[in-house]
């Protein structure tokens, strides 16, 4: 049995036998056990009757002539036998009026009778039998206490009328429980079974197979989750086809720059010289330092960068990378401005990684600020708060064209660029702010862009006083 819809009908199957035919059976029980206690109450308050009428039937006559004309009068049902003895245990009165003057030891009755007593004095007994039908007994009293040896014709059927009853019952509820059960058996492995068509569809690569979703229950958020994590491969698949063109478009470039220029001396197209080798020498520093974002990225995404961590004055690392760009910010006329508060806390970073930041963001800033321009950099201690220990927030603004709000959300992905022309004009990779965001992440930081286009650009990142990845798996 290797269908779950199978297995999931049988156990239901088996749980409405069991617990139907135990409700059966005990109910069963209950009413065979009241019936007869009412049965026996009743057979008491009969034969308590029945002796009080004999009772006063002597006490009149002052003794047993005449009772065979009252007998039939005291009987109950028609399949009743009353036989009544004198003191002596002769028979002097018998509704069948078979037994008139035997004796009760002859008739086997000795025992099963119910004493009649006037004044005290026990002065006859009497029996009730039944005749007819499948079952035959008798009952009195017996050392006081009511007696059957059998149970009557009529009790008998209406105990099975009941008990056929309970058991027709049962089988038509078993029977609605079962088709209910298999209705919501296959409710829920119609999208089961939905499911594993698509996990098929998905792994022959159609990730397009989107699996329909008709509940809302658990299985409903499981079938959604399911086209969550579809939709997210999908997502993942085009991703990574537009990173293999764009780091085959990247590639391609200076490679195609670096053949076409060595081809031309070559062939004697141009006379070697220091420009053409400064022009191969540029291309190739180009492709190195593109692999290296590239390596930088892959491992920042894996979790496996290397943090070498210690305590860095974060105000003196932005203030030296700030010397270092700013010939060339000079040389295009733009303009850069350091502004940091005076009890900026030591942060444990890794020099190196947040160094690579800071010139990610500042050549960034540079690139996209027309000559005139400015860039500001600014530094602030973020206090604690809670279980938040604090940190640094470093802002840097650009008065350039800015980034409309429909790029904003893309600008820290692989390669992504609002306008073709602008970076690659200008030798980037198209990995630095990808790369900035994976940095700061691994610290434990965050990193956002706000910006307002034609007035400029405001990155914020936002380092915490001690990395939170320093425990992560991490590379030899």
């Amino acid at each position: 049995m290797r269908s779950l819809s199978w297995k999931l009908a049988g156990a239901l199957l088996l749980i409405v036998l069991v617990s139907v035919g135990l409700m059966a059976y005990l109910t069963n029980l209950s009413t065979t056990r009241e019936f007869r206690q009412y049965v026996i109450t009743g057979n008491m308050m009969y034969a308590s009757g029945v002796g009080d009428s004999l009772g006063s039937f002597y006490s009149r006559q002052g003794s047993w002539n005449g009772v065979q004309a009252v007998l039939p009068g005291l009987l109950r049902m028609g399949n009743e036998r009353l036989i009544v003895a004198d003191g002596h245990g002769v028979v002097v009165g018998d509704t069948d009026g078979t037994a008139l003057g035997n004796t009760v030891s002859r008739l086997g009755l000795t025992g099963y009778g119910t004493p009649v007593s006037v004044s005290g004095q026990e002065v006859g007994t009497f029996y009730v039998l039944y005749s007819g039908g499948r079952a035959g007994g008798m009952m009195g009293m017996m050392a006081g206490r009511p007696f059957t040896s059998g149970t009557a014709t009529a009790e008998a059927d209406f105990l099975g009328r009941v008990n056929r009853s309970l058991w027709i019952t049962g089988a038509v509820a078993a029977a609605v429980a079962l088709l209910a059960g298999l209705f919501l058996t296959r409710q829920i492995t119609s999208p089961i079974r939905a499911l594993t068509r698509g996990a098929r569809e998905l792994s022959r690569g159609n990730l397009a197979y989107r699996v329909r979703v008709k509940s809302r229950d658990e299985v409903g958020e499981l079938v959604q989750s399911f086209n969550n994590m579809a939709a997210s491969l999908t997502a993942s698949e085009q991703q990574r086809r537009r990173m293999t063109a764009d780091i085959a478009h990247e590639l391609r470039t200076p490679l195609t720059i670096i053949e076409g220029t060595a081809e031309g001396m070559l062939d004697g197209v141009f006379a070697p010289g220091r420009e053409h080798f400064t022009t191969i020498k540029e291309q190739t520093a180009l492709l190195t330092r593109l692999i290296g974002d590239l390596r930088d990225l892959s491992l920042a995404e894996a979790g496996q960068l290397r943090l070498e961590l210690s305590p860095v004055d974060v105000a003196g690392l932005v203030r030296n990378k700030i010397e270092q760009v700013r010939l060339v910010a000079r040389d295009r006329g733009i303009s850069i401005k350091f502004e940091a508060a005076g009890d900026l806390p030591p942060v444990e970073i890794d020099y190196m990684r947040i160094e690579q930041v800071m010139a990610n963001l500042l050549t960034n800033a540079i690139h996209h600020t027309p000559s005139g321009g400015s860039v500001t950099v600014a530094l602030k201690a973020v206090p604690p708060s809670g279980d938040d220990r604090g940190g640094i927030l470093i802002m840097v603004e650009d008065t350039g064209e800015g980034i409309p709000p429909e790029h904003l959300g893309h600008i820290f992905e692989r390669f992504y660029r609002v306008s073709d022309s602008r970076a690659r004009a200008e030798g980037g990779t198209g990995l630095g702010l990808a790369i900035v965001k994976h940095l700061v992440a691994a610290h434990g930081g965050r990193v956002w862009a706000e910006s307002e286009p034609g007035t400029g650009s405001r990155f914020h990142v936002r380092l915490p006083m001690k990395a939170a990845s320093q425990n992560a798996p991490l590379l030899p």
